[in-house]
């Protein structure tokens, strides 16, 4: 069964029991990718028109019974989803244009429902006229992505964070426990395992305090600038409204940007985020590369730590165990840096007043947020919970490796001491033990100068 509904083009046939109407129809018919639109956007949306529709209702420009009955339609959708009325995809034409009118188009049938009308009866509740009042795709659709973003933020944070204590707890258990440093994946000088441990969880937390600036760009938004920023048909005294609605429903500031026409104009902050996405994606790269290395082995690796073993490592090799979450955090990483480029690219592409690919801008973002919540959330559980150091074998290795060599240089020189490291690679032997064969030092000087407090300069 069908009903039939009219747009500005002609007539269109619906599905019985479907809250969506004609342009959501035409737009599935034109747009029939595999991925549906997110969710989460889809709710900011209703709150904001509930919030446009409470303002205009306060003023008396829509009157109350219908302004209560739609703000309650909203909060029922909200609530219960109706998963099958928005049924559009991600990539869509118009800057997210079908998807604001299909919002519209089931808040209004759903208030027409809660009233026991007609659905399409949009005489009485208009998705146009009531629903998308004082609004334009072109400031709701930047505006929810705002929002919707701006939250997922300071979700994401919190995973980040608890990463970043679970490296401080490994920074202080492990101090004092010192292994080779290495530098061009050459034996250096000595570090702390706890020094490693503390170099990651500050990196990290420099991403936390850059966050902070991204929420304060994020909290800009352009709703009041209506079709091209300058808040055509929206007395501002509403626009004040609206922004009061939507900081109590979220308990949050959110507040409009200085220039509405700018914010409409340009993707730069969804690009800041993008590219603060891509540059924690290069720490979590590196920091798993490290943490890959220091678990190799057991025999012909560096044997540092050991990873918690979460699965078997092969099909054919009996008690393989490989650093699979690393792995996994190393692929969720370098997908998101191609996530990122896709927002870069998308960003760059705005013409005069508006940016039309924001639909695959916020797509993109929100996957990344989602691959980097799941990634932060086993890096701390199934890797750093349980790492175990193996200490007493980092420290044999460090002993007796070239790198702490340049202890040497204030008691032999440099050249002298190039020449014991160069003889000990040819022979084959530590250098330590060429040196005491060599009796150029006193047992007790070589434990002095090769003491781990000496070896940390302490």
């Amino acid at each position: 069964m069908v009903r039939k509904e009219r747009d500005s083009l002609g007539e269109v046939e619906i599905p019985d029991g479907r809250l969506y109407g004609p342009e959501t129809v035409r737009a599935l018919s034109n747009f029939p990718y595999y991925r549906p639109m997110d969710r989460r956007i889809i709710d900011t949306l209703i709150v904001i028109k509930r919030s446009y529709v409470r303002a205009f209702t306060s003023k008396g420009k829509i009157s109350k019974d219908i302004g209560d009955i739609i703000t309650k339609a909203a909060d029922e959708l909200v609530k219960n989803k109706n998963e099958q009325d928005f049924p559009l995809k991600y990539i869509q034409a118009g800057a997210g244009t079908s998807t604001n009118m299909n919002v519209n188009e089931v808040i209004a049938n759903k208030a027409l429902e809660m009233l026991g009308k007609p659905l399409g009866s949009h005489d009485l509740i208009s998705p146009h006229n009531q629903v998308n009042i004082g609004q334009s795709t072109n400031d709701t659709i930047p505006a929810a992505i705002r929002i919707t973003t701006y939250f997922a933020l300071k979700s994401l944070s919190k995973g980040i964070e608890k990463t970043v204590e679970r490296l401080d707890t490994l920074a202080t258990e492990y101090a004092n426990k010192i292994k080779t440093g290495r530098t061009h994946i050459q034996d250096a000088s000595a570090v702390t395992f706890g020094g490693e441990f503390k170099a990651y969880s500050d990196q990290l937390r420099s991403f936390l305090e850059e966050k902070d600036y991204i929420l304060s760009r994020l909290r800009r938004l352009n709703l009041g600038g209506t079709a091209v920023g300058t808040g055509a048909n929206l007395p501002k005294d509403v626009r004040d409204l609206v922004y009061r609605n939507i900081n109590e429903y979220y308990g949050e500031s959110f507040v409009p940007a200085e220039n509405l026409m700018m914010v409409m104009q340009f993707a730069s902050d969804f690009n800041l985020l993008a590219s603060w996405f891509s540059n924690l994606s290069a720490t979590l790269i590196k920091m798993s590369r490290d943490l890959r290395m220091m678990n190799s082995g057991p025999v012909a690796g560096f044997n540092e730590i050991i990873l918690p073993a979460v699965q078997p490592g092969s099909s054919i090799m009996p008690g393989k165990v490989n650093p699979s979450i690393l792995e996994a955090v190393t692929m969720s990483a370098l997908f998101t840096r191609g996530l990122a480029q896709t927002v870069n690219d998308a960003a760059s592409q705005g013409e005069m007043e508006i940016n039309v690919f924001t639909p695959v801008i916020y797509t993109v973002l929100m996957e990344a947020f989602d691959i980097l919540t799941v990634t932060f959330a086993i890096l701390e559980e199934k890797t750093l919970k349980g790492i175990k150091i193996n200490s007493d074998y980092a420290y044999q290795m460090l002993v007796n490796s070239p790198g702490t060599a340049l202890l040497l240089n204030p008691v032999l020189g440099y050249e002298k001491t190039a020449e014991i490291v160069k003889e000990a690679k040819e022979k084959n032997v530590p250098f330590l033990k060429l040196l005491r064969e060599r009796k150029i030092l006193s047992e007790e000087e070589i434990d002095k100068i090769f003491s781990p407090e000496n070896m940390l300069n302490k």
